[in-house]
C-alpha cells in the first residue's frame, strides 16, 4: 500500500512537472509570435537609428571620429545587413589607412572576412584573414580572428553539405575551436561557450549540456551570443532525442533572434524543420520558414537561403499530405502555389541581386563621371591661369627689358647695366619655360600628341625626336587647347613674331583633314566624355 502511494504521489508529481513544462513552452510559443508580429517595426526602429549614426558620419570630418561611426555601424549591421556591413567596413579600411593605424584596420579586416563567409563568400574571407598578421593583434582582435577562421570553416562545411571537402572543413574548423578554447578563460561567457562547443563536438553532451547553461545564465537575451548558446543548447537536446527540451531552447534562441533584431538567424529554420518532422503543426512551420526567407533575403545570406531550399520541399509535402484527408484539389492547387511561390522567390531574389548592382554601378559611373568632368574643368582652368600669367609677366618683362636699352642708349649706364644684365630674359630661361610647359602639359594631355595627329593627313603627322616632348608647332595647339587662341599671346609667350605663329597655324590648318573645323577640332582634344 506504501508502495502504492509513493508511485502514486511520484506520477503526479511527473505529470505537474510535464504539464507545467508544457505550459511553458506555449508561453513561448506566445511570446514568439508577439516579437513576430513586430518585425517590420523593431526593424523600421533600427534603420531609424542607424539612419541617425549615418547622418553624423556625413557630418563629421574628423578621420578618428568617422572610423568610429563606421566601427558601429558594421558591428550593426553585422547583424543586419551583409551589403551595408561591407559597405561601411570598406569606408573604415579607407580611414584606417589614411590615419595609419594598422590595429584599425586589422580588427575591421576581421570583421569583413566574418560578414563574408555569413555571406557564402567563403574563399574571400579565406583570403583575407590570411593575409593578416596575426602577431600584431591584441588579446581580443586575436580571439575575434580565430573566431572568423572557425566561423569560416563551419559555414563553409554546412554549404558543402556532403560534398567531399565538408568533412576536410570541419576538420579545420575543429582546429580553430581547440585555440579559441585555449586562449579564451573558462570563466567568462565566451569561454563557456567554446568549450561547451568543444565538448558537444567531441560527443560529450552532458558536459556540452551544463557548459551552455551556465554561460546561457551570464548573457542577456538582447545578446547574439544568447542566441548562438541556446540555439547550441537545443541542438544538443536535440541529439539526445530530447524533444521537448529542444523545443523550449530554440524557440528561446528564436525569440532573442527577434528581440536583437538578428537578421542572420538559424533558430526559426530548426523551428519549423522540428514542427514539420514531429507533424505538429505544418501550417505554423511553412510561415515560420517563409519568415527565416525573410530575413535572409534581407540580409543577403547565401548559406541560409540554400539550408531553406533543403527544407522547404519536406514542409510543403508535409503541408501537402496533412491536408489530402480533406481535399484533392486543394491539395493540388496548394502544390501548384507552392512551386509558383518558389519560382517566384528565386526571381524575386535574383531581381533583388541584379537591381542592387545595377543600381549600384550606376551611382558609381555617374559619380566617376561628374568627378572626372569636374577634375578636368579645374585643370584646365589652372593651366589656363598659369598660361595667362606666364604671357603677362614676359610682357612685362620685355618692356621693361625695352625701357633699359633706351636708359643705356641714353648714356645711364652706370645703375642699370647691373639691373638689365640680371633681368634679361635669357635662351636659357626660354628653354627651361618651354621645359617646364611641355612636361606639365603632356602629364595633363597625355594622348594629346597622338589625337592632334590623328587631325592631320598621314604624310603630315608630326614625328618628335627622341626624349623630346613637343615641338613649336605642338606648342602652339597645345596653348590653342588650353584657349589661348590669341596670335600675339601666343607669339609673347613662344618667343616668336606674331607672322611666325600665324604661318604655323596656316601651314598645320592646309595639311588637316577637316580644314574648316580644325582649331574647333584641337580645342576638343583629350576630353573626357
Amino acid at each position: 500500500m506504501n508502495r502504492f502511494l509513493i508511485l502514486l504521489s511520484t506520477a503526479l508529481v511527473i505529470a505537474m512537472l510535464v504539464g507545467s513544462c508544457s505550459g511553458n513552452n506555449d508561453q513561448l510559443y506566445e511570446e514568439l509570435e508577439y516579437h513576430l508580429s513586430r518585425r517590420q517595426e523593431v526593424t523600421a526602429l533600427v534603420e531609424n537609428r542607424l539612419d541617425s549614426i549615418k547622418r553624423c558620419l556625413d557630418r563629421t570630418t574628423d578621420d578618428e571620429r568617422r572610423y568610429a561611426l563606421c566601427d558601429t555601424l558594421v558591428e550593426q549591421y553585422m547583424l543586419f545587413n551583409s551589403d551595408s556591413a561591407l559597405k561601411y567596413i570598406a569606408e573604415a579600411l579607407e580611414i584606417s589607412r589614411r590615419l595609419k593605424r594598422s590595429d584599425y584596420e586589422d580588427r575591421i579586416s576581421i570583421e569583413n572576412a566574418y560578414i563574408l563567409a555569413t555571406s557564402g563568400h567563403y574563399s574571400y574571407a579565406k583570403s583575407i584573414l590570411e593575409h593578416i598578421d596575426k602577431s600584431r593583434l591584441d588579446n581580443k582582435a586575436t580571439a575575434r580572428y580565430y573566431e572568423s577562421w572557425r566561423w569560416l570553416y563551419n559555414t563553409w562545411e554546412v554549404y558543402a553539405n556532403e560534398d567531399v571537402m565538408a568533412k576536410e572543413y570541419a576538420h579545420r574548423g575543429a582546429a580553430y575551436l581547440d585555440t579559441l578554447c585555449m586562449i579564451i578563460p573558462e570563466t567568462t561567457a565566451e569561454g563557456l561557450y567554446f568549450n561547451a562547443e568543444r565538448q558537444a563536438l567531441i560527443g560529450n553532451l552532458k558536459e556540452a549540456e551544463k557548459l551552455y547553461l551556465k554561460c546561457i545564465d551570464r548573457l542577456d537575451r538582447r545578446q547574439r551570443r544568447y542566441a548562438s548558446a541556446t540555439c547550441a543548447l537545443a541542438m544538443v537536446y536535440e541529439t539526445q532525442n530530447r524533444s521537448h527540451d529542444f523545443e523550449h531552447y530554440i524557440i528561446l534562441s528564436a525569440i532573442s533572434d527577434q528581440i536583437i533584431p538578428l537578421k542572420e538567424n538559424y533558430a526559426l529554420q530548426l523551428l519549423a524543420k522540428y514542427l514539420a518532422n514531429n507533424q505538429i503543426d505544418y501550417p505554423l512551420a511553412q510561415r515560420y520558414l517563409i519568415y527565416s526567407v525573410e530575413d535572409a533575403i534581407y540580409y543577403n545570406n547565401r548559406l541560409r537561403l540554400t539550408e531553406i531550399a533543403r527544407k522547404l520541399p519536406k514542409i510543403a509535402r508535409g503541408y501537402q499530405e496533412e491536408n489530402e484527408a480533406q481535399n484533392v484539389r486543394d491539395n493540388v492547387i496548394i502544390a501548384i502555389i507552392g512551386l509558383l511561390a518558389l519560382g517566384l522567390l528565386c526571381i524575386v531574389i535574383f531581381s533583388v541581386m541584379q537591381n542592387r548592382k545595377l543600381r549600384a554601378q550606376r551611382r558609381m559611373r555617374i559619380a566617376l563621371n561628374e568627378r572626372l568632368k569636374a577634375t578636368n574643368r579645374n585643370r584646365e582652368q589652372n593651366v589656363s591661369l598659369f598660361i595667362e600669367l606666364c604671357a603677362a609677366y614676359i610682357d612685362k618683362y620685355n618692356k621693361f627689358h625695352k625701357s633699359i636699352e633706351r636708359k643705356v642708349k641714353a648714356h645711364n649706364t652706370d645703375d642699370l647695366l647691373t639691373l638689365l644684365h640680371s633681368s634679361r630674359l635669357k635662351d636659357t630661361d626660354a628653354k627651361e619655360f618651354f621645359a617646364q610647359f611641355d612636361l606639365s602639359f603632356v602629364s595633363l594631355y597625355p594622348q594629346f600628341v597622338a589625337e592632334f595627329n590623328a587631325l592631320l593627313l598621314p604624310e603630315y603627322r608630326i614625328e618628335l625626336k627622341k626624349d623630346q616632348l613637343l615641338n613649336s608647332e605642338l606648342r602652339i595647339m597645345a596653348l590653342l587647347r588650353l584657349g589661348v587662341k590669341d596670335t600675339n599671346r601666343i607669339a609673347t609667350l613662344l618667343q616668336y613674331s606674331p607672322q611666325t605663329i600665324y604661318n604655323y597655324r596656316s601651314s598645320l590648318k592646309s595639311h588637316a583633314i577637316d580644314k574648316e573645323n580644325f582649331e574647333e577640332n584641337v580645342a576638343m582634344l583629350c576630353e573626357v566624355n
